[in-house]
């Protein structure tokens, strides 16, 4: 099945600014269980993506800021929802995984 985005519900503006990230966006929602962004949910997007960011352990922020979630509410994605507990889940065995591959560098080199 294709990755469908829907960006025809968002402000016009917001439109023309995050166009041209369209599919990089639908990656991330699919990364993080999300088929859509709406007043409702847009904080627990952010959140998702703050901690899908975490799972890799990187100190820096992740390039889908805040204010392009705001941006992006009326956005649909074909995508299935998934529930915060196995979002969560899968989100620290992403985490553990990092963490011991981290590891294993770190002994290979000592």
């Amino acid at each position: 099945m294709s990755l469908i985005v829907d960006f025809t519900k968002i402000d016009e503006v917001a439109k023309k600014e995050l166009n041209q990230y369209q599919e990089m966006i639908g990656y991330y929602m699919m990364a993080i269980g999300m088929g859509e962004i709406t007043e409702k949910n847009h904080l627990e997007v952010y959140a998702r993506l703050v901690l899908l960011n975490a799972s890799g352990l990187s100190a820096e922020e992740s390039w889908i800021s805040f204010r392009m979630v705001k941006l992006l509410i009326g956005a649909k994605f074909n995508i299935a929802f998934e529930s915060k507990a196995k979002f969560s889940s899968r989100m620290l065995k992403c985490t553990l995984r990092e963490v011991e591959r981290q590891k294993a560098k770190k002994l290979e080199v000592a």
